[in-house]
């Protein structure tokens, strides 16, 4: 049985892996378990230090296709409820609205790319984002977006006021964009033949490439804003001092 120094990691697709958290984790010497969602079963959360819960292509206003993402909801309320700390990202952060009541819905084009989260004045002062600089660079690859669940203090949007990051009760996050990426993972994510595909089909040829030079000029402010990020968590978790 895992004891309260463990994090839980929940993966929902192959080419999200746990990635730069991963390797934070092993860093700072955190054991951690990976479980593949609707492969593995979902141990008792009571029994971890925290929770991180990865992205993934599933939609959750489409149960017929994806029932495990019941499961899953009802596993993370439970979570929750005990005060386990919580990070979601992209999908993560829409499990986290979903299970909470708030809507998640298509969005009329997928969001791909890198792109400034600007903070609130209360996500200025959440120790979450303790360290950055008022706002973060970020890397987004969604087709959906939650809306607040009753009660989340919001804590960062996008200029365009697309909700981006909350926080439910006292240590639930949840995240639009993804903080896990390593250089490994992001070129897979542009380079892959069915990924890239999928990029040039919504976004056209110019778009991709100018995320391709991006990612040789942002990664470096992506990855130092990512680390404080997850350290923060880690911290806010008393996993780390």
């Amino acid at each position: 049985m895992p004891d309260k120094k463990h994090v839980l990691v929940l993966q929902h697709f192959r080419e999200n892996p746990p990635g730069r958290v991963g390797n934070l984790l092993d860093e700072h010497m955190i054991p951690y378990d990976l479980i593949h969602v609707g492969q593995d079963a979902l141990p008792d959360p009571a029994a971890y230090g925290a929770i991180i819960v990865l992205g993934g292509t599933q939609h959750l206003y489409d149960k017929s296709h994806y029932p495990y993402s019941v499961h899953e909801e009802i596993y993370i309320h439970r979570a929750i409820k005990d005060r386990v700390p919580y990070l979601g990202m992209c999908l993560g952060g829409q499990l986290l609205a979903n299970t909470f009541k708030a809507p998640v819905r298509k969005l009329p084009k997928e969001h791909i790319g890198f792109l400034g989260i600007e903070f609130t004045e209360a996500g200025q002062k959440d120790p979450l984002y303790h360290g950055l600089p008022g706002h973060q660079q970020a890397f987004q690859w969604h087709e959906d977006c939650f809306e607040l669940p009753h009660g989340a203090v919001s804590l960062a949007h996008h200029e365009d006021g697309a909700n981006q990051g909350f926080r439910y009760l006292n240590s639930a996050y949840g995240l639009q964009y993804h903080i896990e990426l390593t250089e490994e993972m992001l070129d897979q994510w542009l380079h892959d033949p069915a990924l890239k595909q999928e990029f040039i089909a919504a976004y056209g040829i110019e778009q991709y490439e100018k995320v391709e030079r991006e990612a040789v000029e942002l990664y470096p402010t992506y990855a130092s804003h990512a680390q404080i990020l997850v350290e923060n968590f880690l911290r806010l978790s008393m996993l780390i001092p």
